[in-house]
């Protein structure tokens, strides 16, 4: 009888330590998501005063790589591109053509959606860390913009987007850095751009990709505000949204100023 309590309870031991791996591997928690890598980024001022002194400025984008990978060094390497986005404009492109001998505007196309700034930054050149349809779908790169209008492989179409393009980055409105974000260490990394003189005003995004091994592994986004400030602002807002006040202290100010120089130079 003893003998046989003795194997009973061996056996109920036996079964207990065989079935503590499955029943550990079934209640065993699922990985994190937050643990996976998650990009945080910043930028060095959310406002731009524009006033009469103004000749641009160069903003610093900055962050960091949280739960960053370091158990593999070499493999997996990260990289990083930001995109400076400003408000959206419509634009007409037009081809100039000779009639008798003098350059006149000929026939256009409109773009409807065209950012008036844009600028990409990056560890390395775009196509290098993403595929071509990776970078299409979020829409980075000259190449993949979206400016409001079908886009045609047709010649005519491809040489007034090609024409856009490069007046904008003559303007320095268009950028692309293929090297203008540098990692600091494992995890931090920083990136300059620079607003040229002539930037509009308005709402400016700035998106930050981080990928891993071509793929997007995150992404951050941020926004600064291009404002006009003192007098310029004053004389802004009366051309554009008080157009006939502005054309009529126009003419009332040529007028003073002729009767002040009838006044001062005139002979008695």
């Amino acid at each position: 009888m003893a003998m046989g309590t003795t194997i009973i309870r061996l056996t109920a031991i036996l079964l207990a330590v065989s079935l503590t791996p499955a029943l550990a591997q079934k209640t065993a928690p699922a990985e994190d998501p937050a643990s996976q890598e998650q990009v945080q980024s910043d930028v060095s001022t959310r406002e731009i005063a524009i006033q009469s002194n103004f000749t641009g400025v160069e903003i610093l984008i900055f962050g960091s790589v949280d739960f960053s990978d370091s158990r593999t060094p070499g493999e997996g390497a990260y990289d990083v591109i930001a995109v400076v986005r400003g408000p959206d404009e419509p634009i007409i492109v037009r081809k100039k053509e000779r009639v008798a001998g003098i350059w006149v505007n000929g026939p256009g196309k409109t773009y409807g959606d065209v950012p008036g700034f844009y600028a990409v930054l990056s560890t390395r050149p775009v196509r290098a860390i993403a595929s071509d349809e990776a970078l299409q779908e979020l829409g980075i790169g000259l190449i993949d913009l979206d400016f409001g209008r079908g886009t045609a492989s047709s010649t005519p179409e491809q040489a007034y987007r090609s024409a856009m393009i490069r007046l904008k980055k003559e303007k320095q409105l268009f950028q692309e850095h293929d090297d203008g974000v540098t990692f600091i260490g494992r995890s931090l990394f920083r990136g300059t751009v620079a607003l040229p003189v002539n930037v509009p005003t308005g709402r400016y995004t700035v998106d930050v990709y981080l990928f891993r091994d071509g793929e997007a592994a995150s992404n951050s986004q941020g926004s600064l505000m291009v404002t006009k400030a003192g007098i310029e602002e004053i004389l802004y807002d009366l051309a554009f949204k008080y157009p006939f006040i502005y054309g009529l202290l126009g003419v009332i100010i040529a007028v003073m100023c002729g009767l002040v120089g009838w006044f001062a130079f005139r002979r008695d």
